[in-house]
């Protein structure tokens, strides 16, 4: 039987003025067979954009994800 870690991938992006997320990239992983799953995950998510003084901004953010084998 096959015996499989859990994995941990890590992506780096930027929110950007109107909440979309812009430019993704894996910033560090345990398992490279998961990279594109985090990717495909992230850009589908929309976000409340940061505000400075009231106006919408683009920020930078970090995302863990967590991969397990349930089987």
């Amino acid at each position: 039987m096959l015996r499989q870690t859990p994995a941990t991938v890590v992506v780096i992006f930027i929110v950007d003025e109107n909440g979309r997320v812009q430019d993704p990239k894996v910033q560090r992983t345990t398992n490279p067979s998961f990279d594109r799953s985090a990717l495909a995950a992230i850009k589908q998510w929309k976000f409340e954009p940061a505000k400075v003084q009231g106006r919408s901004v683009s920020s930078r953010l970090r995302q863990s994800f967590s991969f397990e084998n349930n089987t």
